[in-house]
Order: structure tokens, then C-alpha cells, then sequence
């Protein structure tokens, strides 16, 4: 409903074209000042709908985030701004960090709810344009001024959504955004324009698994003792093998087990040997396992002699050196 009132008392009406029951309502003396209310009247849907408070965070969202310290709201603002992969998402984690600020500065410099709400609403609109629209900061800063149009005003003509704010306010807001994100805008484009690296780290761990005990539980650790100190002296000790099957005479030997048969045969046989071998070639064949036997020693004995010789030559260089010098 149009206001009959003063300018100041129609900035709680509507901002629609209802003027025109506003007009025929005042009097003819007043005919410039009607025209200029019918442009600037509104009606309280049209007002809501363009100004920038409780488009993100409802009123009842941002009264509860402004009783938060700053570790609840950084919490709490994960589950508003749906961002779960802060922790390992350099992407989501900047977005947290940047509505935390945001917030926490306006909470700090007294906002009312409406204000903190629209002043958001600024900081998300002016992100998105980097993340979604990738707008330059030339036209950023562009769509942040058509948000401030209508501050200090009393009847704006069409107002950008933070007329709530004085001017006082409205330049810090503005020297906030320029210190948070226009001043470090290039950095803001890479994140939003490159893919973060995924690295993939992998450990190899061993893991000494206790070994099951007969009992039902095992063994208190304070009762552990060394390895060798348990094999020598705790350690059950394996079971003695089963002895052997004797022979039927204990005092043969497994050479006496064979048939006295087999004895006189092997003892031929060796006689008829040596009964053929003349004496040089027993000769030769003791002389061949001599040199099998010696030829291994005297090889490794004229290397250590060598071995000392030259040690003995480098001592005695030595000598002669220190006597020059």
C-alpha cells in the first residue's frame, strides 16, 4: 500500500507502479511532487525482493551464526555453504575461509541482522562472479557498485540492495572487499580456473601380529623377556627322537653286517691289485696324491709369502721416505 506520508515515511511502503492510487490521492498543488513519488513508490514485495539481505542466510540462520565464536561459525558455515572436503580441498577450503572472514568482520563492526545478511549476500554474489561467471575484476567491481546505488539516499530510484547501510558503512564494506578479494584477485581466478593435483601418498607399514597362546590370553609384555635369553633357559626343548633299532649283536658295526662272503671277495680283489702294480706305479700313483694334497698348500703359502714380501718393501719405503724428508 502507497504511503500518504513524507519521503522519509515511503521507504516503508512498495517499490511497484501502485503510484498511480497515490497520486489521485494528494492534491493538485502537488503535482511535480506526485510524479516523483509515483517513481519511487514500491510496494513491500518489490522491496524484498531487490534488496540483498536474507537471500543466502535467512534471518533466523544469521541470528544463530551471530551467537557462534569463531571456531562454531567456521563449523557451522561448512554445513550452511555445503562445503565437506575443506580439509583436503585447497578449493573448498579458501571458499570457507573467505565466508568465515567475511562474516566474523561484519559481526565485529556491530551489523544489525539485516545488514549482516545483505553484507553477505555481497561477499557470495561477488565470489559466485569469479567461480561461475568469470567475470573480470573491472566488471566485478562494476556489479558491486550497482549494489551501493541508493546508500545515503532517502527515495532511491532504484536501489542496489544494500540502501540499509549509511555511507560510513558502506566504505568499510568497500575497503573490506578491496583488502579480501579484489586485492587479491588473480589468485582467486587460478583457483577457480585450475584443477588442484591429486597426490596419492602411500605407506608401507609392518605390523608384528602377537602369536596365539595357548592359554586364553596371552602373556603380560612385562613378563618379556630376550630371545636368546627365553630359547636357552625358558624355552620348552624339542622332544628327544626315538633311538634307533639296535642290531641283534650290539658290538657289530655297520661294516660287520656284511656277509663274511662279501669280506673274502673284497680282500681278493684288492690282493689281485697290488699283485698286478709293479713298484714304479705304485710309485707314481703316491707321488700324483702327493702333489693333489701339496700343490693346493704350496700355492696358498707362496701367496702369503708374497703377501708379507710386499708388505715388508712398502714399510721399508716408508723408512727411506721419512729419512729423506
Amino acid at each position: 500500500m502507497a504511503s500518504k506520508g513524507s519521503p522519509s515515511q515511503s521507504r516503508t511502503g512498495s517499490r511497484g507502479k501502485g503510484g498511480s492510487s497515490a497520486s489521485s490521492a494528494m492534491s493538485s498543488g502537488r503535482g511535480k511532487r506526485k510524479g516523483k513519488f509515483k517513481e519511487t513508490s514500491f510496494d513491500s514485495d518489490d522491496e524484498k525482493d531487490q534488496s540483498l539481505a536474507y537471500k543466502v542466510l535467512s534471518s533466523v540462520q544469521t541470528q544463530q551464526l551471530m551467537e557462534l565464536d569463531v571456531d562454531q561459525l567456521q563449523s557451522k558455515m561448512v554445513e550452511v555453504m555445503q562445503l565437506p572436503n575443506h580439509t583436503a580441498d585447497l578449493k573448498e577450503a579458501a571458499i570457507l575461509d573467505y565466508y568465515v572472514a567475511g562474516f566474523w568482520w561484519g559481526k565485529e563492526r556491530g551489523f544489525t541482522v539485516q545488514q549482516l545478511s545483505g553484507f553477505f549476500t555481497a561477499l557470495h554474489r561477488i565470489l559466485e562472479n569469479v567461480k561461475d561467471k568469470h567475470l573480470s575484476m573491472v566488471d566485478n567491481l562494476k556489479e558491486f557498485k550497482k549494489m551501493l546505488v541508493g546508500v545515503g539516499q532517502e527515495n532511491p530510484e532504484s536501489p542496489g540492495g544494500l540502501e540499509f547501510f549509511d555511507l560510513n558503512q558502506a566504505k568499510m564494506v568497500a575497503d573490506y572487499l578491496h583488502t579480501s578479494i579484489f586485492q587479491h584477485y588473480k589468485l582467486y581466478e587460478f583457483i577457480f580456473s585450475h584443477t588442484q593435483a591429486e597426490e596419492i601418498i602411500g605407506a608401507d607399514l609392518d605390523v608384528n601380529v602377537a602369536k596365539p597362546a595357548d592359554m586364553p590370553w596371552p602373556p603380560p609384555l612385562e613378563e618379556g623377556v630376550p630371545e636368546d635369553i627365553f630359547n636357552e633357559h625358558i624355552r620348552t626343548p624339542p622332544p628327544t627322537p626315538p633311538p634307533e633299532p639296535e642290531a641283534e649283536d650290539g658290538n657289530e658295526t655297520p661294516d660287520d653286517t656284511r656277509s663274511k662272503e662279501e669280506i673274502a671277495a673284497q680282500k681278493e680283489r684288492e690282493a689281485f691289485l697290488m699283485a698286478e702294480l709293479g713298484s714304479d706305479q705304485v710309485k707314481a700313483i703316491l707321488s700324483s696324491v702327493a702333489k693333489e694334497m701339496i700343490g693346493g698348500l704350496s700355492t696358498e703359502m707362496a701367496s702369503k709369502l708374497r703377501e708379507r714380501e710386499n708388505s715388508i718393501i712398502n714399510r721399508i719405503n716408508k723408512i727411506h721416505k721419512v729419512a729423506d724428508s
